[in-house]
């Protein structure tokens, strides 16, 4: 079974919706009373809180006051997502833009009093039965009857005065006191019809002043115009004190974000700081290394300096070791000719042992026949003998030469071994010093680059140089905005502190009015 939702008298139940009846917002009081979050409510027809037991005839009255542009008010029953219901004082009207068009519609709900809730309720059911009861249709003029009342008054007062004896003095200051009153009572009821049109063109509604007053007469009139312009306040109240409400969460968001900012800037402020602190180090690092690769370009310089004589040097190298080598095969050729030379007396020396051979078999075959000779072969046998010793010794000096040849022949292949070596180790030399000198010539290059790449990084360092105290100086200069961030950022939080001591006393105001 359905029961009914209280809420407090400072609540307020606030919501707005486009032309179509669409819910834009709720605020939180209402999603708690209704049961609904927001989202879902949002872009629903506003008749998802309707009850059944509201009449058609009480928003039938509801929207031809706001479609026309004015305000509404009246008792409305709503229910609760649970199925639970709740009673409402609901104060509708149009929000309009600058040029008098109205946008959207914007309810605001306050706690019913619970002798409008009573009437309402009995209302509401006659209504949804088809009954309209007639002290809704009949208006009462109660000055109407108090002026008729009066006159009677006086009529009675003056036929007494007609057909009686009373003394004249004694009836005519009556006579002149009802005059007077008649007056002052016409007066005051000029006034008084003045202020109850004022009152029917703030909110005329029959049904809704029953509602509010329990009856439909002219006091009714008076006290629903009261009763609007309360609902009036309390919506304008209301909508602001929401207004305020949100203010105030976003002006703490506001401050929160502020504080982070705050101390984000700080420490963007000590992590500049130190950013500076690295460029200048960095700067100081790069005008060392400007120095240093400076110097480098210098030793590079000077390295191909010593490379280009290097290579001069090898190149005069070569040019010896050529000439050596031309040296050495003339030394070849020499000791080639010498070794043929030396084959050539070898066979002499072969033609030579030869005849000495010969000699001295031919000295031996005298002997002997100068013995057969006897004494006249004696003085020859002399000569033979002579003939073989010189024989003898140009045999053995043959074999000495021979000897001497033998070693000489041992010696010039050597020599000629030694040559032909040195001819390989020469070419191997000239092959060595050319390729030094290619690699020289090589080196001569790379050294040459080197010193143009140094050259080129002394003069790219020498620009990172002074880009890096451009960007130090930069540097410096989003340090000290940081500070002034940092500075601005602590003046906002104090600024956001103050709004919220602001709306808080905003708050607290509008509160007084609810």
């Amino acid at each position: 079974m359905s029961k009914e939702q209280r809420f407090s008298s400072s609540d307020i139940l606030l919501s707005t919706t486009g032309l179509d009846s669409r819910i834009k917002y709720a605020n939180k009081g209402f999603c708690d009373i209704a049961g609904y979050s927001l989202d879902e409510l949002q872009n629903e027809p506003h008749n998802k809180v309707r009850h059944t037991d509201m009449p058609k005839a009480a928003f039938k009255d509801l929207w031809s006051s706001i479609q026309s542009g004015k305000s509404w008010m009246g008792p409305v029953k709503n229910r609760c997502k649970n199925g639970d219901y709740y009673w409402v004082n609901a104060f509708v009207t149009p929000i309009k833009d600058n040029n008098g068009k109205a946008y959207e519609y914007q309810s605001v709900r306050t706690r019913l009093d619970d002798d409008i809730k009573e009437r309402a309720t009995t209302l509401y059911s006659r209504l949804n039965n088809g009954e309209t009861p007639k002290r809704i249709k009949i208006h009462t003029d109660m000055t109407l009857w108090i002026q008729v009342v009066w006159m009677i008054l006086m009529m009675i007062s003056a036929l007494s005065f007609a057909v009686s004896d009373v003394n004249l003095w004694v009836a005519l200051p009556n006579l002149i006191f009802s005059l007077v009153g008649v007056f002052v009572f016409s007066f005051w009821r000029k006034k008084y019809k003045k202020v109850i049109q004022l009152s029917k063109n703030i909110f005329d509604n029959k049904l809704m002043g029953y509602l509010y007053s329990g009856n439909n007469d002219d006091i009714g009139t008076i006290e629903l115009a009261l009763k609007m312009q309360k609902s009036q306040l309390n919506a304008v109240v209301g909508r602001v004190s929401d207004d305020s409400d949100n203010i105030t969460v976003l002006a703490q968001q506001s401050s929160n974000v502020g504080n982070e900012v705050a101390e984000t800037l700080s420490e963007q402020s000590s992590e500049t700081e130190q950013v500076a602190t690295a460029m200048n180090q960095m700067s100081t690092t790069i005008q060392d290394i400007a120095k240093i690769v400076a110097h480098a370009a210098d030793s590079s310089q000077q390295g191909l300096d010593i490379s280009n004589k290097g290579q001069e040097v090898v190149e005069k190298t070569v040019e010896s070791i050529t000439d050596l080598s031309a040296q050495l095969t003339t030394v070849d050729s020499a000791i080639g000719r010498l070794i043929n030379g030396t084959k050539s007396i070898d066979t002499v020396l072969s033609e030579i042992s030869s005849i000495a051979d010969q000699t001295n078999l031919l000295a031996l075959n005298a002997a002997i026949e100068a013995a057969r000779a006897g004494e006249q072969g004696r003085g020859f046998a002399v000569v033979a003998e002579e003939v073989r010793a010189l024989a003898l010794r140009s045999q053995q000096s043959t074999e000495e030469i021979s000897k001497l040849l033998g070693q000489l022949q041992k010696e010039s292949d050597s020599a000629t071994n030694a040559m032909t070596r040195g001819n390989e180790l020469s070419s191997i030399c000239v092959d060595l010093a050319k390729q030094t000198g290619e690699s020289l010539q090589a080196i001569n290059g790379e050294v040459s680059a080197l010193a143009d790449i140094n050259a080129q990084i002394a003069t790219a360092v020498e620009e990172q140089s002074v880009v890096a105290e451009q960007v130090n100086k930069n540097v410096i200069s989003i340090r000290d905005m940081s500070s002034q961030s940092e500075s601005s950022g602590l003046e906002s939080v104090s600024l956001s502190h103050s709004l919220l001591g602001k709306l808080s006393d905003q708050h607290s105001l509008l509160q007084q009015f609810r």
